[in-house]
């Protein structure tokens, strides 16, 4: 208690010393909680789901699709066969996506409905707050109008109202009856957690039974489900996907063609989290890297406090006083620097981590598992006191073994540390330099990845664009006449519309994901099926590719007079897939098995970044949006003459002219589609420059700490070199020189530690090499520039001192 109160007493003895270490740790401390609280919830915290240990994602691999496809989504028929015929789970559960318009209840909105097995939300433990789930019964077709409200849709479009069970809700003008409403947490599973391409859309709003249709049932069926599986007790995941692919290899052994499938087996958490793991550590090793700079200047300011604090050790020591005690009184008073500093650090914890959380990118998994906890606490309180025993400890034992005799004879003004203390100051500048150096050269590496993705050619314009999409009701739109009817209406009016240069429709926007994926084959080609080119497939109107600009680089895109008529259009890299050897104009193929129709090539276009920035342009055919619709949805793409906000209300009406029930969801800009897409890098280097830019600022503070007290120490020295002759310039020259030494050793030493780190961050870079050399070539020359201009305001000083004044210093 003694040391306790000597301790705030000298604290209080020097509050802008207090104040500035103690907000300094506070901010650091609190950053790197509100870090571990993310890194927490989304990695190390288990899902909160019954026994998750025993739950895994299964996905499908067809090797021959080729890099990229080596784990897709479920087909319907093989998960029928895996539970009919594996021995080695308790359950297996099917999970899909779709989209349909709530009708009633409100103005029409769009809604993103999961479908579900009955078996999933037991298999998870999952209990509704209100009512009940599905049962096997109402998992069949025809039986399934039965509905799951999520807790954010009950609160937002049902008022939470506690009568909603039993309710009957108009679901694309379908009836539905509403039979439980989801808890707040935890939160199902959506596909695109489940499955590794790369899947965009919201996570479902409600929840309806699988209810699996004969169209979704072929054999070889499409890849588009995501599966959970619960392991049975005492079987390992390595038996289970042995007996996963005894079944894979009995389904293909029913082919005409040889095909090589497989499954694969990942535990659940890892499939919902492997994605963000890396650019979650980097992050928190960034916060880790801050901190330790943090330490490393209050443990610089420290021995400089207590190079004035000699004489006091020299009594203590004479009074009988030995190191220990010594080393106590003085680690007392930095661990209670850190502990008020660790208080203040929780509450801005808790504000940076709303913060973090409202501007996180949507798609981050586990987002609303997200908030402080107890292991968060318990975090904080350790890093307070690692902290205060990393910045006092090393002051105390240089402090703590003073020569008393040499303390006593020095007076009040004059006390100088010796050699040792300049080198030990010297040592931990050259440490925060490096630091620096390793966070500057990560922040620089993901800035450079991310201006190289932005800048990258898209194949479309995004300037004067606006889109809309909406969703097709099958009670309204269920032929292919009353969606063609619709679409050729709506094109005609919005491109009537004031403003409007050119409108079109597409069964899906660039940059948006996965599209629709099928085969395709030259007319004629014999080549086995599993060998043929994989291409994304996509339903367009010729005023979309005018809208968006993209390059017709021959022949001529899809007219009114192609109507009847089976034709196509490709991308460049579609065209070169097919016909290597070029030619692609006029030729024909089929897309799908060899019974499909032949599709004439009239045009080829330039390659567009279909999925997303990162992906190169996959091949792509586009097909008229009159010849087939395969997906619900349509967006609506328009460019304009002005400001594309302005005309959003006037294509609002004309849809809602045509279609009064019509939900139309909010107006995006390609502009704001594409930022979308790259979301969470954008996250992810705004926290790395933001903690990149503290850690140069710390350097600098530090290096300016050192450099200037010791001029002060070396205030006589100076005034005597004056007097002797010595010239402002070669003073000045002297002082930055030696301020300069350790930033030097820093900056090679943070050089060799960041080339030889940075390959870690391979994964996470678009264009740019690990190693660039113009990066490492910026960082080392900004950091120069900013300690060297540091250690340059110290030795301007150290010349404008008046001889006489300092000669009389002592």
């Amino acid at each position: 208690m003694n040391d306790l109160r000597y301790a705030l007493r000298s604290l209080l003895r020097n509050p802008a010393f207090a104040a500035v270490a103690i907000l300094t740790l506070a901010l650091a401390i609190g950053a790197n909680t509100a870090m571990f609280s993310i890194f927490n919830a989304v990695l190390l915290r288990p899902l909160p789901y019954h026994q998750p240990d025993a739950l895994y994602a299964i996905q499908e691999s067809v090797p021959k699709f080729g890099k990229g496809q080596d784990k897709l989504p479920v087909s319907a028929h093989h998960f029928l066969q895996w539970r009919a015929h594996t021995r080695s789970f308790d359950s297996l559960s099917l999970v899909g996506t779709t989209g349909k318009s709530l009708t009633s209840a409100g103005d029409p909105q769009n809604l993103t409905i999961g479908r579900a097995s009955a078996s999933l939300f037991e298999q998870l433990g999952i209990i509704p707050a209100l009512g009940r789930t599905f049962t096997v019964d109402e998992d069949r077709p025809g039986h399934d109008h039965v509905l799951v409200l999520n807790h954010a849709l009950w609160i937002s479009r049902f008022q939470r109202d506690p009568n909603v069970i039993g309710r009957k809700v108009l679901l694309d003008g379908s009836p539905y009856e509403v039979i439980g409403v989801l808890a707040a947490e935890p939160v199902m599973p959506a596909v695109r957690q489940l499955v590794s391409l790369p899947l965009t859309g919201d996570d479902p709003q409600a929840w309806v039974p699988f209810a699996l249709r004969e169209s979704e049932l072929s054999d070889m069926g499409d890849f588009n489900f995501g599966c959970v599986a619960r392991l049975k007790p005492g079987v390992s995941a390595a038996q289970a996907l042995a007996d996963l692919n005894q079944v894979e290899k009995a389904i293909t052994a029913t082919f005409t063609e040889k095909i090589d499938l497989y499954a694969s087996l990942t535990p659940l958490r890892e499939q919902i989290t492997g994605a963000t793991s890396e650019s979650l550590t980097l992050l928190l090793a960034a916060g880790s890297a801050v901190i330790l700079i943090v330490c490393v200047n209050i443990a610089s300011l420290l021995l400089i406090r207590m190079n004035g604090r000699r004489r006091e050790m020299g009594i203590r020591t004479a009074m009988g006083a030995g190191t220990v005690r010594l080393v106590r009184q003085l680690a007392t008073e930095s661990l209670l620097l850190a502990a008020v500093a660790g208080g203040l650090g929780v509450a801005f914890a808790y504000w940076i981590l709303r913060i973090v959380v409202l501007n996180a990118p949507v798609n981050l998994p586990r987002l609303e598992e997200i908030h402080m906890d107890a292991r968060a606490l318990g975090f904080a309180v350790l890093l307070s006191i690692l902290t205060g025993l990393a910045c006092g400890l090393l002051p105390a034992l240089r402090f703590a073994r003073v020569d008393a005799n040499e303390a006593l004879k020095a007076n009040s003004r004059s006390v100088t540390e010796g050699r040792h203390g300049g080198q030990l100051r010297n040592v931990l500048v050259s440490i925060e330099v490096a630091l620096s150096v390793v966070a500057l050269v990560v922040s620089g590496l993901l800035l450079n990845s991310f201006m190289r993705l932005m800048g990258v050619d898209k194949g479309f314009q995004t300037d004067r664009t606006t889109t809309v999409t909406l969703s097709l009701p099958a009670v309204r739109y269920d032929t292919a006449s009353q969606k063609d009817a619709f679409l050729r209406t709506l094109i005609d009016r919005v491109q009537k519309v004031p403003g409007v240069t050119s409108a079109g429709v597409a069964s899906m926007l660039p940059v948006s994901g996965e599209g629709m994926n099928n085969l395709a084959s030259p007319e004629g080609a014999q080549i086995p099926v599993m060998e043929r080119p994989l291409v994304d497939f996509r339903s367009v109107s010729p005023g979309y590719l005018r809208a968006l600009a993209i390059p017709l680089l021959d022949g001529r895109v899809f007219e009114e007079r192609d109507r009847g008529r089976e034709v196509a259009l490709l991308s460049m890299s579609a065209a070169r897939r097919l016909w290597p050897e070029g030619g692609a104009m006029g030729k024909r193929f089929h897309l799908g098995g060899d019974q499909s129709p032949l599709l004439e090539v009239i045009g080829i276009l330039g390659d567009v970044h279909g999925v997303s920035l990162q992906a190169p342009p996959n091949p792509t055919v586009y097909i008229p949006y009159w010849t087939r619709q395969y997906r619900p949805q349509i967006s609506v793409v328009a460019r304009t003459s002005g400001d594309p906000r302005t005309i959003a209300a006037a294509i609002r009406s004309e849809i809602r002219a045509i279609d009064p029930e019509m939900p139309v969801p909010q107006f995006l800009s390609m502009g704001e589609i594409v930022d979308s897409s790259v979301s969470g890098r954008r996250f992810q280097l705004r926290l790395i420059l933001l903690f990149g830019a503290a850690s140069v600022l710390l350097a600098t503070m530090g290096v300016y700490g050192v450099v200037a007290f010791a001029v002060s120490q070396r205030t006589s020295e100076m005034g005597l070199r004056m007097v002797l002759g010595a010239k402002a310039s070669t003073v000045r020259s002297m002082v930055w020189r030696q301020g300069m030494k350790p930033v030097a050793l820093g900056l090679a030493a943070g050089l060799i530690a960041a080339a030889s780190m940075s390959r870690l961050l391979t994964s996470l870079l678009f264009g740019v090499n690990a190693s660039d050399p113009a990066t490492f070539a910026c960082v080392a020359a900004i950091l120069a520039l900013v300690t060297g201009a540091a250690c340059y305001v110290p030795a301007l000083r150290a010349t404008r001192v008046d001889p006489a004044v300092a000669l009389r210093y002592e």
